[in-house]
């Protein structure tokens, strides 16, 4: 393509970028839809196939490793093949497969089938991420990647009301049915998505030294993205899985009342994806991630100090509250991430960080659920708010790219990588 002004460094917000942004959104709706969903049809499929504990959360660990699995494929395919192509294959094979677990005879077949809707589903969270950090206005990159965060709200509330309206009325397998017919709005919104114009111009200009993969310059920030988010999601599972479970059984809740402060968590986290979001591009990455994971860690510290005494009073309520608003600190990783990785390999980089950190995130819930019956569950929100307390100091190990266009974060990043390969061609003779 020519060198003509590419998306990034527009004024103002198009209508392409804005079907890009779409794109992208609507891929992150499906992927918390999936993640939430499965919670509530677990216990119908438990029923039906005869399963016990350990096979339902064997199911329940396959898939978030098939979301890491996924994550770092389909992140290598964009930089090989287009962030719009492959994000129209991805919601694809999620759509077939999705559609596929209505008709699963057993259990085995059933777990097979979400293994590779989970793949598919792996490919959304960080392509879509990379498509969005490179299309839209430098200046609003912060932005625009933190409000598709605000993405995993919708798709909770959706998996709220299918999962627990609908699927009382039309049991498990027409769930699966009902939740592919919506993927064609997907398909529709996306052939309407450009390609990344910076990614198809460096296709052009040189093939991709594929070598970069093993070097520091990426190995270096790629550990760093894995890092974070590996704080941030095992705090925020390891205290959120169990917690209805908890204060049901435990503390004798109601399901309503439990379901209000659910409600309130996702509130408060929406509210904080919106701080992160406007602040990100004024005051920067760095600082804006450091104070809302501050936040959650305050909050969560205040919240397992008063639990015992305030656990029964709705004053409670407020460092819960404001422990997860500090939660979203997580939307700012979209456009932070972004802007670690030269754009041949910034899929790669986004997409397989956020993947890997989340696939590991099965460890929590298996860690609180031996945890919390012995100890309490005061030790695990004080656990998470130390892993939060550490995501606000690693913050600064990040480079903070606020307000540069794509041009200026390849320089810089890919400066990095030729740095850290030996010049043997100026070697003297001997």
């Amino acid at each position: 393509m020519s060198d003509m002004a590419l998306l990034n460094q527009t004024d103002r917000t198009t209508k392409p970028q804005l079907n890009a942004w779409l794109s992208a959104f609507v891929g992150w709706v499906f992927d918390y839809y999936e993640i939430f969903l499965v919670t509530f049809l677990a216990v119908q499929i438990s029923q039906e196939f005869d399963l016990h504990p350990g096979q339902t959360a064997y199911f329940f660990s396959l898939q978030l490793a098939a979301l890491a699995i996924g994550g770092v494929l389909f992140g290598f395919l964009a930089d090989r093949f287009g962030r719009q192509r492959i994000l129209m294959w991805t919601i694809v094979i999620y759509s077939v497969f999705t559609l596929a677990r209505a008709f699963a005879p057993n259990y085995e077949v059933l777990l097979v089938l979400t293994v590779f809707a989970g793949i598919g589903l792996g490919g959304e969270f960080g392509v879509g991420q990379t498509l969005v950090s490179e299309v839209m206005p430098a200046r609003r990159r912060g932005w625009w990647s933190s409000m598709l965060y605000s993405g995993t709200y919708v798709g909770k509330t959706f998996a709220v009301i299918v999962g627990g309206v609908v699927l009382g009325a039309i049991g498990w397998r027409w769930v699966f049915v009902v939740s592919s017919v919506p993927i064609v709005v997907a398909l529709i919104v996306r052939f309407a998505a450009p390609e990344s114009d910076v990614w198809q111009r460096r296709r052009e200009r040189a093939p991709t030294d594929w070598s970069i993969l093993r070097r520091k310059a990426f190995l270096v920030p790629f550990a760093l993205c894995v890092f974070a988010g590996v704080f941030q999601f095992f705090a925020f599972y390891g205290v959120t899985s169990f917690l209805p479970t908890y204060l049901i059984e435990n503390q004798g809740f109601s399901f309503g009342k439990t379901a209000w402060w659910i409600f309130l968590s996702t509130v408060a986290g929406f509210l904080g994806c919106v701080m992160g979001a406007y602040t990100t591009d004024r005051w920067g990455r760095r600082i804006t991630l450091t104070y809302l994971a501050g936040t959650a860690a305050v909050g969560g510290l205040v919240l397992a100090y008063t639990w015992e005494s305030l656990l029964g009073s709705l004053w409670i309520l407020v460092p819960f509250f404001f422990h997860y608003l500090g939660t979203a600190a997580v939307s700012v990783f979209g456009a932070l991430f972004s802007e670690q990785f030269p754009t041949e390999v910034r899929s790669t980089g986004v997409s397989a960080s956020l993947q890997v950190a989340r696939g590991l995130s099965f460890f929590p819930p298996l860690l609180t659920a031996a945890i919390y019956p012995v100890y309490g569950y005061q030790v695990i929100v004080y656990v998470g708010a130390a892993l939060f307390a550490a995501l606000a100091v690693i913050a600064w190990l990040f480079k903070d790219s606020r307000g540069k266009n794509v041009d200026q974060v390849d320089a810089a990043t890919s400066a990095d990588a030729s740095a850290a390969v030996p010049n043997v061609a100026e070697e003297p003779t001997q």
